[in-house]
């Protein structure tokens, strides 16, 4: 019977963006980045690695479908392992390894799923053989969003380079700034538009940024420099609307720097726009900052509030983006329904933490400026931060 490991890691989403490598080889980013790691009760990935002399070909498996190979990046972390396991005097009697993955989330659509699968992979193949230290340059190999996923709550992911010395003249590394404790009010939401998978995929429209971009090279690399020590701050003091300042204007730049790029890189969806706006709306109707949005590179949006707004703003979010609902539809405890100004109702799917329904009444001067967009989300995911990569069984 083979050694087999059963991981679970979780996704992160990035506040700081990451956004172009320096160089491709070894991983490294232009900036630094933040993140935050999203709890695995509602998004993981579940992976099982297993070796032994029953394994006499790698393969990998995911959400239950043979892949003809193993993907370019995933074998540079399973031979990196070996290599760092002989290198530190660790026998590795078997070259190959069975791999199966499941995510619960969308795959390729912009919720982080390399991040997680890499995460888990790098954590089981230490597992496998007995890799002690820092793991975070493993899973960097892999993914450099990955990298983060290896530790819980705020993560930073820094890149620093010294010229001045020939040994070891770049060192990077992701280290948790603080745990999910830090801000244990902070929730996300995340409004899934859609579930297919993006047209050009995260690295080769980084890749095509850094050659292409002038926005890139001549506002990108100062800004993030400052926004960086904003967040920093803000988060140090759990300074919402601060935070949620940073946390959009980065999301902002983002996705203007993949329209600057030729050709450009479109992620944001009609409905991420509408929800742009939506957020906007709500947070200058109520004269305060009560939400944050954020995008990777995907149409699907992530929603950051505190968790005594999510009640108001699950309502909201059903009023403009809902269904149309019926009195036969079914009412699990799930959906939010609400009735809009026309009399009809709208409903909307909420996966994970469940909230009370919210008590006060719709200011109807609020519904009649937000966007109207029926069906633009096809559920919600409610999360909150979590904790990293986590061994759930080891079999020998």
């Amino acid at each position: 019977m083979p050694r087999e490991v059963e991981i679970a890691a979780p996704i992160n989403i990035a506040l700081l963006k990451y956004w172009g490598k320096r160089d491709e080889l070894k991983m490294l980013p232009f900036n630094n980045s933040l993140s935050m790691t999203l709890s695995q009760s509602q998004l993981m990935s579940h992976t099982k690695v297993a070796c032994g002399p029953e394994v006499r070909k790698s393969s990998f498996i995911l959400n239950g479908i043979q892949q003809p190979s193993i993907p370019p990046r995933m074998k540079d972390v399973i031979i990196l392992a070996q290599l760092k396991a002989r290198l530190s005097g660790i026998s590795v009697p078997y070259r190959y390894v069975r791999i199966e993955s499941t995510n619960n989330f969308p795959t390729k659509a912009g919720l982080a799923s390399s991040a997680s699968g890499l995460a888990a992979l790098t954590f089981g193949l230490a597992h496998l053989y007995s890799l002690s230290g820092d793991l975070s340059e493993l899973a960097r190999c892999g993914s450099g969003s990955a990298c983060r996923s290896m530790e819980g709550g705020f993560v930073h992911w820094t890149t620093s380079a010294s010229s001045e010395t020939g040994d070891d003249a770049t060192v990077s590394v992701a280290r948790q700034l603080y745990p999910a404790s830090h801000w244990p009010e902070l929730r996300v939401l995340i409004c899934v538009t859609s579930a297919s998978t993006k047209s050009v995929g995260s690295t080769q429209a980084m890749r095509r940024s850094v050659l292409t971009s002038d926005l890139f090279h001549h506002g990108r690399l100062e800004s993030v420099r400052r926004h960086e020590h904003e967040l920093l701050d803000a988060i140090s003091a759990r300074n919402f609307p601060d935070f949620a300042e940073v946390v959009m204007r980065e999301s902002n730049q983002l996705h203007a720097i993949c329209l600057d790029t030729w050709p450009p890189c479109v992620y944001l969806s009609q409905v991420s726009l509408e929800i742009i706006r939506w957020v906007h709306t709500v947070n200058s109707y109520l004269k305060r900052t009560v939400v944050a949005y954020t995008f990777d590179a995907g149409p699907n949006a992530f929603l950051i509030a505190l968790a005594a707004d999510i009640p108001m703003l699950q309502q909201l979010l059903v009023y403009s983006f809902g269904s149309l609902s019926t009195d036969s539809d079914n009412t699990a405890n799930e959906t939010v329904t609400v009735q809009v100004q026309d009399g009809s109702k709208r409903r909307l799917h909420f996966n994970g933490i469940q909230y009370p329904i919210c008590p006060h009444t719709l200011e109807s001067d609020l519904l009649s400026l937000l966007p109207s967009c029926e069906n633009g989300v096809s559920y919600v995911i409610s999360t909150e931060l979590g904790d990293g990569p986590r061994l759930i069984r080891s079999r020998e």
